[in-house]
C-alpha cells in the first residue's frame, strides 16, 4: 500500500501527487424521522454547501470501532466511584456484556482540494517529484516549509468560512487524519481507535509520521488456495475452491490480521428524483452491519457546463434525421433523452450560482471472512436494486476503489467510469451527513441507537441539563407495555446509581416517586436501587401529617399550596367571595405562631359569626375534618413528612380513589363522590411536597417522578405545578420525569399552558402505539411530521411489535423513538440496568415480576 500523503500539517495534507487538500469533521444531523420541515432546511444547507464547491472534494462517512473500554470510561466520567461501589460493579458487568457486541459508530468528513494558480500547481508537482525521487535514492526529502503550511491552513479556514453555517464542522486533527487512513485498511480487525476531537495530536518529524500508515499488503481477490502437488496414489489436479474470476473482494493484510473488503461502485441511479424518499446515502444506516462510503465530486459552474450541454443537445437534435422515413417514427428513448435534456438546461441556466456536480459513489462491507463480506455485499445490492439504484463489483478494481476512498488520492479510471451528473439539488436529496448520534458524551448506558451498522451505544445524564443551563425534564409517552414505564425506571436507576460527583460535596443523585400502582410496583424496585429508600403510604390509617400548613415553612409556599389544594378539595374558584374569605383566613393562621388545618378551621368558624363566605367555607371544611380519610390533615399528633435522609422517597397512593378522566370532562366534575375528590386534591398536595423535596439542596441532582400524570395536569393548579418544576428545576438541580400514555395529558392541546409545559421539556420518548391517532399526536409530539406515514407506520407496528414470535419479542422490548437533549431525533431501545436486584423487580406484567 502506498499512502498518498508525504505532509501533514492541522487538517490539510500534501499529497504525493503534488496536489494539497484540507479536511473537516461534519457534524452530521439525525434527520430521518425529522419532520418535511426540517429536511427541506437541511436540503437548502446541503444544496448551498455543494454550490460553494469547486474543482474536485469528497464526502466520507466511515464507521468507527467503538471500544468496549472507552464506553464504560464515559460512563464512569465525573462519577465517584469510590462513593459508588454499586455502580463501580455496573460498569465492570456492562464492560463484560460489551466485548460481546460488535460496537460501532458513524463519522462524516469532508475533503477539498484547495484551489491553486498553475503556477504554484507546477511548482507543487515539483517539489512533490523531488521529494518521491528522494525516497527513492533512500534520502530524507526535504519538508514542506513552515510559511506554506501557514500559508495553505489560512487558505483552508477562509475556504470553510464561506460554507452555510447550518452545516456544523471543524477542522478534522491531524490524529483524526491518520485515523481515516489507518481505518481503511484494517476495517473488520482490531482497528485504531478513533481519536476524541479535543484530542492534542501533531506529527513529529515536520508531518512524515503518516509513513507508517503503509506497511500493508493489499491482495485482489486475495491470495488463492494452494492447489496440491500430484503424487504417485494420484495424478489428478484438483481446482480452487473459488476461481480468482469470481474473487471480488480485497484482502488487506497487516500486523494486526488480514481484513476481507468487498467495494461497490454506483453505475445506474433513477432518472428523476423525490424528496423525501431519494435519500439513498441515509438508508446504508438500515443495515444490521457498519456500511462505509465515499462520493467523490468534481464541481463545475453551470456557465461552464452548459457549453458541454449544449453538445449533448445538438448530437440529440441530429438523432431525429437518422429516422426521417421510418415509419415507427423517433423511437420513444429519444424523445425522453431529448425532453430530460432540455430540462437539465433549464435548470443549469436558472440561476447564476448553479453547478453540475459529477459524482462518483463507493460503498465498502467487510467481514470476518470473505464469504461474509461478499454476503453482505450482495445483501445491499439487491436492497439498493429494488429502488433503481445499482452497484457493480468490477472484477479486478477492488483495489483501485479502495484507494479512491482515500482523501488525496487521484480519481481511479473505474470511478470516473461510474461518474453521475447532477445539478447542486440532485445530488443534495442523496441525504448525505446524516450519521449524527445520539444522547449525551458521557453518563450511564441507557441504550443502543436503532440505527444499524452495528451496536451503537447511547450514554445519558440526566443531570447534565441543569450544569449547561437547560432543562433536565423528559417525557415518555407509549401505550400499555410498550415499554413506557421500563425506560423510567432505568432512568430513576441512573440518577441514583452515579448521582455521586467527584469534587461536589454533598453531591448525590435522588428520586422523589408518585407510585399508583396497587403492587407497589415503584416501592418494590426503589428498594433495589441503590441508596436509602423512604417509603410514605397514602391511605386511611395515616401515619404522617399531610397538612399543608405544617409541611411548607415558607409562609408564601404554604399560602400558595394551601390554597389551590383546598379550593380543589371543597369545589370552590380562587376569586369567589368563598375563595378570598379561604385566602384572607389562611394569612391570617399563618401570621400566628403554630398554623394547621385545625386552626384554620376554627378561624373560619371565628370569622363566619359575621362573614356568610366564611360561614360557607368553615361548613365545608368541618365535612371534610369528619371523614377518616381526613386524618391526616387534622391531626396534629402525627409527625410532619421529613425526607432530607432518604435517597429515594416513594409516595404510595394506591389506596387514593381517583376520578377517571372522562369524569373530569365538562360538568361531570361536581357530581364526583367525596373519595374521588378527595384523593384528587391530595395527589396535588403530594406534588407540591414533591416539588417542595427537589428544590430542597442544589448540590443534589432530584428527579421527581410522576407516570400517568394526567392525575395532575386535570386541573389548571396541577399544570402550573408542573410548569414551575420544569421552568425552574434547573436552577434548582431538579428535573421532572412524565409519562402517559397521550402526549396531551402531559401539556393539554386546549391549555396555552401545557403547550408551554411540552415547549420546555426537551428529552423526549415515543413508545408504540398502534393506535393511528395517538400514534400521530405522539410524532407531533417528537417534533416529527405526524402525517408521514412511514413514521406512522414504524411507531404504530415497527417499535417492539407484538405479532412476532416470544423470543423476537424479548429481544426487542424497549424499542422506542427518542429526541435528545440536542434535539437530534433517533431510534434508540432502552436497555434494563446490568443490576439483578434492580432487574428482578423492573418489569410490571405478572409473569416476569414473579420470575
Amino acid at each position: 500500500m502506498r499512502v498518498p500523503v508525504r505532509h501533514l500539517s492541522g487538517n490539510v495534507i500534501w499529497t504525493v501527487h503534488g496536489s494539497v487538500w484540507a479536511i473537516w469533521r461534519i457534524e452530521g444531523s439525525a434527520h430521518a424521522n425529522a419532520s418535511r420541515r426540517a429536511k427541506e432546511q437541511r436540503l437548502t444547507s446541503l444544496e448551498s454547501l455543494v454550490k460553494q464547491l469547486q474543482g474536485e472534494a469528497m464526502l466520507l462517512s466511515l464507521c468507527p470501532q467503538v471500544n468496549p473500554a472507552t464506553v464504560v470510561e464515559k460512563m464512569c466520567a465525573g462519577v465517584d466511584l469510590a462513593a459508588s461501589p454499586r455502580y463501580t460493579q455496573l460498569a465492570h458487568t456492562v464492560l463484560d456484556q460489551l466485548e460481546q457486541l460488535e460496537l460501532t459508530g458513524r463519522t462524516d468528513w469532508l475533503a477539498v482540494r484547495l484551489p491553486t494558480s498553475r503556477r504554484q500547481a507546477t511548482a507543487d508537482a515539483m517539489r512533490a517529484a523531488r521529494a518521491e525521487f528522494a525516497l527513492q535514492l533512500g534520502l530524507l526529502p526535504a519538508p514542506v516549509s513552515a510559511e506554506e503550511e501557514l500559508e495553505r491552513l489560512v487558505q483552508a479556514a477562509d475556504l470553510a468560512s464561506t460554507w452555510p453555517s447550518a452545516i456544523q464542522r471543524r477542522p478534522a486533527t491531524e490524529a483524526e487524519i491518520m485515523w481515516i487512513y489507518g481505518h481503511s485498511a484494517r476495517r473488520g480487525v482490531i482497528e485504531p481507535l478513533l481519536p476524541e476531537g479535543d484530542t492534542v495530536h501533531t506529527t513529529r518529524g515536520r508531518g512524515r509520521a503518516v509513513a507508517a500508515l503503509g506497511q500493508v499488503v493489499l491482495a485482489e481477490g486475495g491470495q488463492p488456495e494452494a492447489e496440491p502437488r500430484a503424487t504417485s496414489k494420484s495424478k489428478a489436479w484438483r481446482k480452487p475452491k473459488t476461481p480468482m474470476f469470481e474473487r471480488r473482494w480485497l484482502e488487506s493484510t497487516t500486523e494486526w490480521g488480514t481484513s476481507y473488503q468487498c467495494l461497490l461502485g454506483l453505475s445506474q441511479m433513477p432518472e428523476s428524483f423525490v424528496f423525501p424518499g431519494s435519500e439513498y446515502l441515509a438508508d446504508v444506516d438500515q443495515f444490521p452491519y457498519p456500511v462505509d462510503w465515499t462520493v467523490r465530486l468534481a464541481v463545475e459552474s453551470g456557465s461552464s457546463a452548459e457549453a458541454k450541454s449544449r453538445r449533448q443537445a445538438r448530437e440529440l437534435a441530429g438523432q431525429y434525421s437518422e429516422y426521417d422515413g421510418e415509419t415507427a417514427g423517433v423511437p420513444a428513448s429519444v424523445e425522453k433523452a431529448a425532453g430530460g435534456m432540455h430540462e437539465y438546461r433549464e435548470r443549469l441556466t436558472a440561476s447564476a450560482s448553479e453547478v453540475e456536480v459529477r459524482a462518483m459513489t463507493t460503498l465498502c462491507v467487510w467481514g470476518d471472512t470473505a464469504s461474509e463480506a461478499e454476503r453482505r455485499a450482495k445483501e445491499l445490492r439487491g436492497y439498493f436494486g429494488g429502488s433503481e439504484y445499482v452497484f457493480d463489483r468490477p472484477r479486478g478494481e477492488m483495489e483501485n476503489l479502495w484507494y479512491g476512498m482515500l482523501p488525496g488520492a487521484r480519481t481511479p479510471r473505474v470511478s470516473v467510469g461510474y461518474s453521475q451528473y447532477l445539478l447542486a439539488r440532485d445530488f443534495a436529496m442523496a441525504g448525505p451527513f446524516t450519521g449524527a448520534g445520539l444522547g449525551d458524551d458521557t453518563g450511564p448506558l441507557y441504550g443502543l441507537q436503532l440505527a444499524g451498522g452495528g451496536m451503537r451505544p447511547v450514554l445519558i445524564d440526566f443531570a447534565r441539563a441543569p450544569r449547561e443551563n437547560a432543562s433536565a425534564s423528559a417525557a415518555y409517552v407509549g401505550e400499555l407495555g410498550a415499554g413506557k414505564s421500563v425506560a423510567l425506571k432505568a432512568a430513576v436507576y441512573a440518577i441514583l446509581a452515579a448521582g455521586r460527583r467527584l469534587g461536589v460535596r454533598g453531591s448525590r443523585g435522588r428520586a422523589v416517586i408518585v407510585d399508583r400502582t396497587p403492587k407497589q410496583e415503584w416501592v418494590k424496585f426503589a428498594r433495589a436501587c441503590p441508596g436509602e429508600t423512604q417509603v410514605i403510604t397514602i391511605d386511611n390509617t395515616a401515619s404522617v401529617s399531610l397538612d399543608p400548613l405544617r409541611i411548607f415553612d415558607d409562609p408564601r409556599e404554604a399560602q400558595r399550596f394551601t390554597e389551590s389544594f383546598l379550593t380543589l378539595l371543597l369545589g370552590m374558584s380562587p376569586m369567589d367571595d368563598e375563595g378570598i374569605a379561604l385566602s384572607e383566613a389562611i394569612a391570617s393562621v399563618l401570621a400566628g405562631p403554630s398554623p394547621s388545618m385545625r386552626v384554620l378551621a376554627e378561624e373560619l368558624a371565628t370569622r363566619g359569626a359575621g362573614d356568610p363566605a366564611s360561614k360557607t367555607v368553615a361548613r365545608r371544611l368541618a365535612a371534610v375534618a369528619r371523614k377518616d380519610l381526613a386524618q391526616a390533615l387534622f391531626d396534629e399528633t402525627l409527625p410532619v413528612v421529613r425526607t432530607s435522609e432518604a435517597d429515594s422517597v416513594v409516595f404510595s397512593v394506591a389506596s387514593l380513589a381517583l376520578p377517571k378522566k372522562r369524569e373530569l370532562e365538562g360538568d361531570r366534575l361536581d357530581r364526583l363522590e367525596f373519595e374521588k375528590t378527595f384523593g384528587r386534591s391530595v395527589m396535588y398536595l403530594i406534588a407540591a411536597l414533591c416539588r417542595k423535596i427537589a428544590f430542597a439542596r442544589d448540590e443534589e441532582f432530584t428527579a421527581v417522578v410522576w407516570d400517568e400524570c394526567w392525575w395532575l395536569t386535570s386541573s389548571p393548579e396541577g399544570c402550573e405545578l408542573l410548569l414551575e418544576v420544569v421552568r425552574d428545576g434547573r436552577k434548582h438541580n431538579s428535573g421532572a420525569l412524565v409519562g402517559s400514555h397521550d402526549a396531551e395529558d402531559i401539556g393539554p392541546s386546549g391549555s396555552e399552558i401545557g403547550q408551554v409545559i411540552l415547549g420546555l421539556i426537551p428529552r423526549r420518548f415515543l413508545f408504540r402505539h398502534t393506535d393511528l391517532e395517538l400514534a400521530r399526536r405522539g410524532l407531533r409530539f417528537l417534533g416529527c411530521d405526524p402525517n408521514d406515514e412511514a413514521l406512522v407506520a414504524l411507531v404504530t407496528t415497527g417499535l417492539s411489535p407484538i405479532n412476532v414470535s416470544d423470543d423476537e419479542k424479548t429481544a426487542r422490548a424497549g424499542e422506542c423513538l427518542h429526541r435528545d437533549l440536542n434535539g437530534r431525533i433517533s431510534g434508540m431501545q432502552i436497555l434494563i440496568p446490568a443490576d439483578e436486584r434492580a432487574a428482578a423487580h423492573i418489569h410490571s406484567q405478572p409473569l416476569l415480576a414473579a420470575a
